[in-house]
């Protein structure tokens, strides 16, 4: 991993193992065949004399992956459902990209959000199965009701896959995450808020409350 700061610009790099397969425990040690390489810009700036960041992620992940077009290209005429694991191969690369804000409008105030994409044809290889991702939210400190170290905060979650993503789902296809057999298509919708008080000095306590519609994307 490497940095490097300027006083209104950062530039990070990363290349790290990727698991040897979808979500497992255990690391590829072949660095140099299966890999996620990331690159992050990021800009500082005041706007009225209230702080703000943009940055901007690329990545490129090479794995022991398969592609969902691949797996609907095999099962047809079988009679079986596409099966993404039996195209996997090494090398196999999924890319994409993430904007990222947070911006000051007040002393007590702040908003947020994030853009995300990748390209949805590779499988789902680590942590959730996302294509496309919005979010925004907004981040309020106690101090009007006289709690200036607690922190309220509600923000909107929106999830989408791309459409050969969907078709292989529909099929009948598994990811590692998610999968039923079918797939009655919306996009997963995700509001958290949450109550941040702090209690004492190096102790906090927070009440969380999540809404999901379409979990998995049915």
């Amino acid at each position: 991993e490497h940095e490097f700061h300027t006083k209104n610009w950062s530039l990070r790099y990363a290349s790290v193992a990727e698991p040897r397969v979808a979500n497992g425990l255990r690391f590829d040690r072949r660095i140099l065949v299966n890999r996620g390489d990331t690159v992050e810009e990021e800009r500082r700036y005041s706007l009225g004399g209230h702080p703000g960041a943009v940055r901007l992620l690329e990545y490129a992940n090479h794995a022991f992956a398969g592609t969902y077009a691949d797996a609907i290209r095999l099962s047809q005429g079988t009679g079986k459902p596409p099966d993404v694991t039996a195209t996997r191969r090494n090398g196999t690369v999924k890319y994409g990209a993430g904007l990222n804000f947070e911006q000051e409008i007040t002393k007590d105030i702040g908003v947020f959000g994030r853009l995300g994409w990748n390209d949805g044809k590779t499988e789902s290889f680590a942590f959730t199965a996302i294509d496309r991702l919005a979010q925004g939210g907004i981040s309020i400190t106690g101090a009007k009701w006289k709690r200036k170290n607690d922190v309220v905060a509600s923000e909107l979650i929106v999830s989408g896959l791309s459409a050969v993503h969907r078709e292989y789902l529909a099929l009948g296809g598994l990811d590692f995450l998610i999968g039923d057999g079918k797939l009655n298509y919306g996009t997963e919708n995700i509001w958290e808020s949450y109550y941040n008080a702090r209690l004492f000095k190096g102790f906090s306590t927070t009440f969380d409350l999540q809404h999901i519609q379409n979990p998995a994307y049915n």
